[in-house]
């Protein structure tokens, strides 16, 4: 299985955020994203370089334009907070690294002596850093200094400052907002940088920008800079990039590389235009970045495995975004796979976005053996579908009460023994159950009321979701009200549930056990990857694509 179907799942499962269209589209903006950050920010970073030699060090300015404050040739660079912090190897994803409690016989210290007087560029302070053992030019305050010094505690840098002949240097303690660089695996300080300006240290990979880097970090590859923050306790990492180079990292994780070129462009461009509305939404301005690298934004691990296709992709989409109304459709949503037919935005969210309706998709069913788990069933008990709900009692009734017009469930209903009900809607039938999709239907054990009874051997509880093949051999949708079946006199009948007089399922379990019967995978609005594979399989393009799935859109520049 692919990594789009493991990964897009829950892409996007929560309703939709509304946000302001800006005044003007950027093709290719500079974005920055979030790697690590609140619960997962890091004590140090380490950073190996891919292409392009050594590193620049500086500060994005508030046009996001990099401005170097210094440089170095080192290969390999960590980026550690100025507070204790030990260098030994543990269980992480480079198996080594700088830790707040790792104990080791390499520890950088916090504590250092600050030579008197300030330098008017950095080669000023490094040529007068390079005359003392241990010392390294400094950012601080918006001027050049030198420090000496890795130091744990302040009696430590005392007895250094005596023992060096240094009595006119000052100790210069921790600071809640600095950050050094220091030669990976070493205690030796390169740059040191203090934010309390809001400026924040960026780590550019490469001497000039006529190169475009690839370094490593935390065992992924990434394009572009990488920027570092703190507020008092640990490192905020930061990817800063172009879109494009971020385009080539989500559908890298969407997509596989492998897949077929227009399915790939039509993944850069949804993508592109959902990174907008999120960048324009500012969902983590209070975290100091504009999107993160979850699901919860867009998957994102960087730029390894990038494929001819996958290149292609960004390079022949670069500043395409899919447009409704003139304006850019930012909620561009996307799933693995919708079973037979997507759905709109109103019925799974309740925020309808006309660009966003269901519609039956005739693709899926071309690939669907090679999707692992296209069809799927589960079984529950009632005390199971109890603890789902929060009911006190087993449920013992379970009714679909009311599917779109594409046949999937929008609405169900539980019943607990004690006569409770419990409603769900939306992408709620899907997620409070733990389901794969909104596309399903259900089976109570043997005992089931107000279904269709098919050869009196089960349950159809809707006839949404179901085909005939006419004499023609066209191929068509049946919904409820519009089948007919010849009777056993030769008359023709309108077709209507076994029992309970309703279209809708209701179910009463005789066995203890409701039975889950669907396919697809995901929340089931926008583009269906999987649909996506198949109608590039057969000769369509990624507009082709793109105004299958999102209604009433073009694609183009801004």
């Amino acid at each position: 299985m692919v990594r789009a179907a493991v990964l897009s799942a829950a892409l996007l499962a929560g309703a939709l955020p509304l946000s302001a269209q800006a005044a003007s589209v950027e093709a290719d903006p500079t974005i920055r994203v979030g790697l690590y950050y609140g619960s997962s920010a890091l004590a140090g970073a380490n950073l190996a370089n891919e292409v392009g030699e050594g590193y620049r060090f500086g500060y994005f300015d508030e046009d996001r334009a990099f401005q170097e404050l210094g440089y170095t040739y080192e290969s390999t660079v960590s980026m550690v907070k100025t507070q204790n912090v030990w260098y030994g190897t543990g269980v992480d994803w480079n198996g080594s690294g700088y830790y707040d409690s790792q104990t080791s016989n390499i520890a950088v210290g916090c504590w250092h002596l600050e030579l008197p007087g300030t330098y008017r560029s950095f080669e000023e302070a490094a040529d007068e850093a390079a005359r003392y053992e241990g010392g390294f030019p400094a950012r601080i305050a918006g001027v050049y200094t030198v420090r000496v010094g890795t130091y744990l505690d302040q009696d430590e840098a005392l007895d250094a400052q005596a023992s060096l002949g240094l009595s006119s240097a000052s100790v210069a303690g921790t600071s809640g907002a600095g950050v050094s660089v220091v030669r990976t695996g070493t205690n030796e300080i390169l740059f040191q940088f203090d934010s309390t300006q809001g400026l924040y240290l960026a780590v550019n990979p490469g001497q000039s920008d006529r190169e475009e880097a690839q370094t490593h970090f935390r065992g992924n590859l990434y394009f572009g800079a990488f920027e570092y923050r703190r507020s008092g306790g640990d490192i905020t990492v930061v990817n800063v990039l172009s879109m494009d180079d971020y385009i080539q990292g989500v559908i890298l994780q969407e997509m596989s590389a492998s897949w077929p070129l227009e399915a790939l462009k039509a993944q850069a461009v949804c993508a592109r235009s959902y990174a907008w509305g999120t960048l324009q939404a500012s969902k983590h301005q209070g975290d100091g970045f504009d999107l993160c690298n979850a699901v919860h934004c867009q998957a994102y691990k960087g730029v390894a495995e990038m494929s001819d296709n996958s290149r292609r992709a960004v390079e022949e989409t670069s500043g395409e975004y899919l447009w409704y109304n003139g304006q850019v459709a930012e909620q561009a949503v996307y799933s693995s796979h919708n079973g037979g037919a997507s759905e709109s935005a109103v019925n799974v969210w309740g925020n309808d976005y006309p660009y966003l309706t269901g519609k039956i998709d005739p693709y899926e069913a071309a690939v669907a053996d090679r999707i692992s788990n296209y069809n799927w069933t589960v079984t529950f008990t009632g005390e199971e579908l109890a603890e789902k709900v929060g009911a006190s009692a087993d449920i013992v009734s379970f009714q679909i009460t009311e599917t779109s017009a594409t046949g999937n469930t929008i609405e169900i209903t539980l019943t607990d023994a004690n006569g409770k009900q419990y409603v769900e809607s939306g992408d709620d039938c899907r997620t409070v159950l733990g389901l794969r999709s909104i596309r399903y239907t259900v089976n109570g054990g043997g005992s089931a009321s107000g279904g269709y009874t098919v050869n009196g051997t089960g349950t159809l509880s809707t006839l949404n979701g179901a085909y005939a093949v006419n004499s023609d051999g066209d191929v068509s949708a049946l919904t409820d009200g519009q089948a007919y079946v010849i009777t056993g006199g030769g008359s023709t009948a309108l077709l209507e549930p076994s029992a309970g007089g309703s279209s809708s399922a209701s179910v009463s379990s005789g066995d203890g056990t409701f039975t889950i019967t669907g396919s697809g995978w995901g929340h089931s609005v926008g583009l269906s990857q999987w649909g996506a594979y198949a109608m590039a399989q057969q000769g369509y393009t990624y507009e082709d694509i793109l105004t299958f799935y999102y209604t009433g859109i073009e694609v183009r520049t801004p």
